[in-house]
């Protein structure tokens, strides 16, 4: 069961910061990997968040940039968090494992939508090309 939208809506708020950056469309999705049947989006805007919960399409077709699917253990996880400590959950979820993390854009494209600062909290260090 994927968390409640306000309380998403409510994470996203708590990390301004993070989401700040992104351009206007940029789109996060959340799935229960045992069920895919819908996601719950954070999608940037002018100056906010909006949360919306959606049929999931697959990955191709739900235009996301990034799609996290999570367990069912993780997605109790994320529900018990709160709104401060969720990215530090998420990144746990995401090294341990229990949370798949799809880049569904090239590296450069989420780069110039603006997602550097959420994909390093998420635990995701980029690196240059080796030579």
């Amino acid at each position: 069961m994927l968390p409640d939208a306000a309380a998403w809506r409510d994470a996203a708020s708590c990390h301004e910061a993070l989401f700040a950056p992104l351009d206007p469309g940029a789109r996060i999705g959340l799935i229960a990997r045992g069920a895919p049947t819908s996601m719950l989006v954070w999608e940037a805007g002018e100056g906010e968040v909006a949360v919306r919960d959606e049929p999931f399409a697959g990955y191709s077709g739900c235009g996301a940039d990034m799609v996290l699917a999570a367990d069912d253990e993780a997605l109790a996880g994320i529900r018990a968090a709160g709104d401060a400590s969720l990215f530090e959950v998420l990144r746990a979820g995401i090294r341990s494992g229990r949370i798949v993390c799809y880049m569904l854009r090239r590296r450069c494209d989420l780069e110039a939508k603006g997602f550097d600062e959420l994909l390093e909290a998420l635990g995701f260090a980029f690196m240059g090309a080796c030579r």
